[in-house]
């Protein structure tokens, strides 16, 4: 199997990042969410209710949030002639040798069902199915550009913007499973919403906020 996972990126390599204000938009969203949120809860439980879980409940929160920056500024991907490898959020680091690598896909798709375009580079294996992706909502167009002037393989870059399913009628093998089944992804992650929020109201009724 030419694809390699991981825990750490090769030596050597020059690293690419992610947008810079990725962080910034991110952090100001999850902190305008949960000062207020906890700030309702405090109001609600102190001094007579149980406001030691709602101080649990924000330091978990807490460490989750420091943990995700952290996982933040350890995303990259690194590249060099001898090949290519990435690390997602979630810390997994995936690599490929120049010599696995089948082509390089470069394209720009409509975003959201609207005009605006965003570029997306797939780096694919022998049998064209995305390996890395590097989509214009985390990485700019130069560092794409860097990733095909680096790696010595065929690049097809396509003149037009395409939809997400033209793209998919061209190369099936470049999206995600949600991408490819959007039905069936919208009802998982409907489901999803209905259990967490399930789970939600009995936990602070159970503790005696309603």
């Amino acid at each position: 199997m030419p694809v390699t996972r991981l825990r750490r990126p090769p030596q050597g390599y020059r690293k690419l990042r992610p947008h810079p204000w990725l962080f910034r938009q991110g952090l100001v969203a999850t902190l305008a969410f949960l000062v207020p949120t906890f700030g309702v809860l405090y109001f609600l439980t102190v001094p007579d209710g149980p406001w030691p879980v709602v101080v649990a409940t924000q330091v978990v929160a807490s460490v989750a949030i420091v943990l995700a920056c952290r996982s933040y500024f350890r995303v990259g991907v690194w590249i060099d002639r001898r090949g290519i490898a990435e690390r997602g959020l979630l810390g997994r680091t995936t690599t490929m040798q120049t010599a696995d690598v089948g082509s390089i896909v470069l394209v720009r798709t409509f975003e959201g069902g609207g005009a605006e375009t965003v570029p997306q580079l797939f780096v694919c294996d022998h049998d064209g199915n995305q390996v890395i992706r590097l989509r214009g909502q985390f990485w700019s167009e130069s560092d794409m550009r860097i990733v095909c002037d680096e790696l010595d393989v065929t690049v097809t870059e396509l003149n037009e913007s395409v939809t997400p399913r033209e793209l998919l009628e061209r190369y099936p093998g470049l999206l995600y499973w949600f991408e490819r089944r959007p039905v069936l992804a919208a009802a998982l992650f409907s489901a999803a919403v209905l259990v967490v929020g399930s789970l939600l109201y009995f936990g602070l009724a159970a503790i005696g906020i309603t």
